[in-house]
């Protein structure tokens, strides 16, 4: 009889702190999902973490009393087990033990573009354990995430894809993995091709470690909106390599023997696989609105002023810019000519 009436009081207070656990966690599930639906600028992504402790105190708990902490840590580890999408807040909490928890329990499609970005910089997370829950996370939730939530989060880490020193080559290749989904990267280049967005320079290089980016390079050029972008597809184009950044730096010397030298970005290339309107590509960037686009045009020029067979209509094509009001495509005029009639 006693044994009953201990089980029943003890079991229904138990029950009532639950249900306490339980709502008290909601609340912050729902605040915290607040926050990360209210941040979708790409310029704002990395500051997502530092918002969600702050307004939620997730952080790290320092205390003399460690009985209380180990008490707290177990409630919040039965709280991101129980309480629904309080993973996708958790995944940004100050201690480490929370955090993989939360990765362990992620699910479904990521819901923001904050959690995709919070997702990836897991995966430079400082603690080890943190680091194979991510990557063990995103190989479930990733493919699942639309890429409308994907896209302003890739926008925020491409052009620091080889900043973030924690971790190994696994998270670039997770990042161009993600990046090579068709609807991904459909968007991605329909933003380069129609947009003044920041950052575009570098997620164009990104993007064009890909082959199947070639035929929509010429669709570039004439297009963007930027001219840094047209130049760009224009170098690629004329060149027929394309280059992207390696993450490393190459040591290139100024005078070997008093030992001096300055420190370049390391970069990569590879050969295109279209043809090219050598001709139309020169015309378009000569007539172009920007003096960087016409530069480069000049500098077409001049790499094929050897060739004999097209001497006419290159000709036809400097005199469009020989009276240019940039005097660095003036520059590259009278050098055109000098060396074609020293020819």
């Amino acid at each position: 009889m006693l044994r009953k009436l201990f089980d029943a009081f003890f079991g229904k207070k138990l029950v009532v702190q639950g249900n306490d656990l339980f709502e008290k966690y909601s609340r912050m599930q729902e605040q915290g999902a607040r926050i990360l639906h209210s941040v979708d600028d790409p310029a704002h992504l990395n500051k997502v973490e530092g918002k969600v402790r702050a307004e939620l105190n997730l952080f790290y708990r320092w205390s003399s009393d460690r009985l209380d902490i180990e008490k707290a840590a177990r409630e919040e580890l039965w709280a991101v087990q129980n309480v629904p999408n309080l993973p996708f807040v958790f995944m940004f909490h100050g201690d480490g033990r929370i955090r993989q928890e939360a990765l362990r329990s992620l699910e479904g499609p990521l819901p923001t573009p904050a959690n995709v970005y919070g997702l990836f910089w897991r995966l430079n997370d400082w603690v080890p354990q943190v680091n194979q829950a991510a990557y063990e996370a995103l190989e479930r939730v990733m493919p699942r995430t639309s890429a409308a939530v994907i896209i302003p989060a890739l926008d925020a880490i491409l052009p620091h894809l080889n900043s973030w020193g924690r971790w190994s080559r696994e998270g670039p290749e997770a990042v161009h993995r993600t990046l090579c989904r068709p609807d991904v990267s459909t968007k991605l280049l329909e933003n380069i091709r129609t947009t003044r967005q920041p950052r575009l320079g570098e997620i164009f290089r990104e993007l064009c470690r890909n082959d199947w980016v070639d035929q929509y390079i010429s669709d570039v050029f004439f297009t963007a909106p930027l001219p840094h972008i047209r130049t760009m597809a224009l170098d690629m184009l004329l060149s027929q390599r394309a280059r992207w950044p390696t993450g490393e730096t190459v040591r290139v010397w100024t005078d070997r023997s008093m030992g001096m030298f300055r420190t370049e970005r390391g970069f990569r290339e590879r050969e295109l696989s279209v043809a090219v309107d050598l001709l139309e590509l020169l015309r378009a960037g000569a007539s172009d609105r920007s003096a960087m686009v016409r530069r480069r045009a000049a500098d077409g020029l001049i790499a094929q002023r050897h060739n004999l067979d097209l001497k006419e209509e290159l000709d036809c094509i400097a005199a469009m810019l020989y009276n240019d009001p940039n005097i660095g495509v003036r520059n590259r005029i009278e050098f055109f000519r000098r060396k074609q009639a020293e020819a």
